[in-house]
């Protein structure tokens, strides 16, 4: 018996391009409306699609087109706001993009009426989802690299908008464990630097504490490692070492055998890639060829599995898990504001980076 499609819709068509395709690919969902306040950019999506109607209105998609589920891919300080709007017209799913929110607040809300009204909700760290990332998460598991002991993580950017990546993608490789404390510093420009709507710094550092001992470094904008690509991630264990060299095209994940030794950069495509030494210490994972398309659409299958079936369906985007990762992300903040470590839970629930700078 065939299965009716979900009625899905999308604002904000820019990063919602992407989450629109991936559900027009699927059986699973049937894309009906697409909104954004660039009349041109509805049009444009559309017609491409083929099957949705183009608001301007986000409040007028919703009483009209009344989807199922609804992707929020809108500017940052708008998806606290469109998501309770997505609650209350009756939604059944939600894909919200990252970050979840703007403050630890609304984070918590939308989680909380996400559970009591039982929709499920997810926030689109897609990287969890990639195929190298899931690839690398079983390497660990398998003691490939032994114990580990520390994570290492560079992004460009600001910490709210990259370094959220970078906070759920060690969450993620180190299987989702409870963080204890976090310590963190960010440098403050001398004039406020608006992005997505939100503040932002020049630069971030944050050191993190996970419940099984291990620790994690994020270095992000200004004080990132400069020959290190986006997202590029390192995990140090006790028989050896797997290092992500960010999103460019596989191969990207290698890993170290204890032994070490020397080995030499090698410049593919403007992006620094290991490449083994005389003795060969580095060698690539083989993994299967991975876009971002692909991996959003792994994540809407499950997501229209969890509205079918229940929110008890696991997802490794699950809000509940974005949330976690968020509560990190607050307290570099809160941690920089008081200059000290931050123990979890964290209290504040206003953006620390708006009380340091009092705008």
């Amino acid at each position: 018996m065939q299965v009716k499609p979900l009625r899905a819709a999308v604002v904000g068509c820019r990063m919602g391009a992407a989450h629109a395709k991936a559900m027009a690919q699927l059986p699973d969902y049937e894309v009906v409306a697409v909104c954004d306040i660039d009349e041109e950019r509805a049009n444009q999506l559309a017609g491409e699609l083929g099957t949705a109607v183009p608001f301007v209105s986000y409040a007028k998609m919703l009483q009209e087109a009344q989807p199922e589920v609804v992707a929020v891919a809108t500017p940052t300080a708008l998806h606290a706001e469109q998501t309770f709007m997505a609650i209350e017209s009756g939604v059944k799913g939600i894909c919200c993009e990252k970050p979840m929110a703007t403050n630890l607040a609304d984070a918590k809300r939308m989680v909380n009426l996400c559970k009591e009204r039982g929709i499920p909700m997810i926030v689109n760290h897609q990287r969890r989802m990639g195929k190298e990332m899931v690839a690398a998460r079983e390497l660990i598991e398998q003691g490939a690299i032994g114990e580990v002991l520390f994570v290492r993580a560079n992004c460009a950017g600001d910490f709210l908008t990259d370094g959220t990546h970078a906070v759920d993608s060690a969450l993620w490789l180190l299987g989702d464990p409870e963080v204890e404390w976090v310590f963190g510093q960010v440098e403050v420009p001398e004039k406020p630097r608006w992005r997505y709507g939100h503040l932002v710094e020049n630069s971030a550092t944050a050191v993190f504490q996970t419940a099984n001992g291990v620790r994690v470094e994020i270095f992000c904008g200004e004080v990132r490692e400069r020959f290190r690509a986006y997202q590029d991630y390192e995990v140090v264990g006790t028989k050896g070492r797997l290092w992500r060299t960010g999103d460019q095209p596989l191969p990207n994940l290698f890993i170290q055998d204890e032994k070490g030794g020397t080995w030499s950069p090698k410049v593919v495509n403007g992006h620094l890639r290991p490449v083994p030494d005389e003795k060969g210490m580095w060698r690539p994972v083989e993994v299967e060829p991975d876009d971002t398309i692909s991996a959003m659409k792994r994540s809407y299958q499950l997501l229209a599995k969890m509205v079918r079936e229940g929110v008890e369906v696991d997802h490794p985007l699950s809000a509940e898990k974005a949330l976690r990762g968020f509560e990190v992300v607050m307290a570099v903040y809160e941690s920089a504001r008081l200059h000290k470590r931050i123990r979890l839970p964290l209290e504040q629930e206003k953006f620390p980076l708006e009380l340091m700078m009092a705008v």
